[in-house]
């Protein structure tokens, strides 16, 4: 196991690295393969703030915690993460890490629907490993995680760092919230990252898909679920991409069969 601990705005003694790592080594038993885990410590006033990453049997988990001083943020932040990875490895042992949970039933048209909740895979991909599950499995969109390369503190990356591929009239797109947007939590569907896929090549070996971003989003709009049902269910779509502003996520609701799904990040 990598441990890398970094500090801003505060020294990281040898003493805090060590009761940190010696923390950090609890998370270990959760994990057949523990790859790394990122630490950023951060003094901002009066507040002790520990940031940690953690990367382990092709997941990604991510807490955030503030105390008085940097030892209490560190046995906080290790129990806040045993319990998010203990909850995953739960759903995991019972099958449930992509599940279909019963949403009560929502009014539509003055009539009650069924809608149930599909929660993706919390595994980070990247952009052109997404296009080609979504490709394999013959589905016209695919919302997926994407994966982070260093901590930006105060950014939600256990919940917020989603992207959503579709067929749109006009071809394949990508669109994401920037992380500008996560940050300051205010939400511009508008400005919104929004590529059309140039697929020169679609082949599993040696794929070629080129991400071409456009100057403005035009197809997310920031609306409730109901909305996006009664949009769904009124326009002649099989699915829609949305900004869900209850949840402040991505999510797609798509019928599937008789009955309505919606496709939402793992929490």
């Amino acid at each position: 196991m990598n441990i890398t601990i970094t500090g801003r705005n505060f020294e990281v003694t040898s003493d805090v690295r060590d009761y940190a790592e010696k923390r950090i080594k609890k998370i270990e038993k959760y994990f057949n393969q523990l790859i790394e885990v990122l630490v950023v410590m951060n003094v901002q006033k009066l507040d002790h703030i520990v940031d940690i990453l953690v990367n382990g049997d092709g997941v990604q988990f991510y807490a955030i915690q503030k105390a008085g001083d940097m030892c209490s943020s560190i046995d906080l932040i290790i129990d806040k993460m045993e319990k998010q990875i203990s909850r995953y490895k739960d759903r995991q042992s019972d099958h449930k890490a992509v599940s279909h949970e019963m949403v009560e039933k929502i009014d539509l048209e003055n009539q009650g629907v069924d809608l149930h909740l599909y929660q993706v895979s919390n595994k980070p991909k990247t952009e052109v490993e997404a296009f080609l599950e979504m490709k394999l499995e013959n589905r016209e969109f695919i919302l997926f995680k994407k994966g982070v390369a260093d901590i930006k503190t105060d950014l939600d990356y256990a919940n917020k760092n989603y992207a959503v591929i579709y067929r749109s009239k006009d071809g394949f797109k990508m669109v994401e919230v920037p992380f500008a947007q996560i940050q300051e939590a205010r939400f511009d569907p508008k400005s919104f990252i929004e590529c059309d896929l140039d697929v020169q090549s679609d082949s599993p070996a040696k794929p070629k898909v080129k991400f071409r971003p456009k100057d403005c989003c035009t197809d997310i709009e920031k609306i409730s679920l109901t909305d996006a049902l009664q949009k769904l269910s009124s326009g002649g779509r099989e699915f829609l991409p949305f900004f869900n502003i209850e949840t402040k996520s991505l999510n797609v609701v798509y019928k599937k069969g008789r009955r309505f799904e919606v496709m939402v990040p793992a929490f």
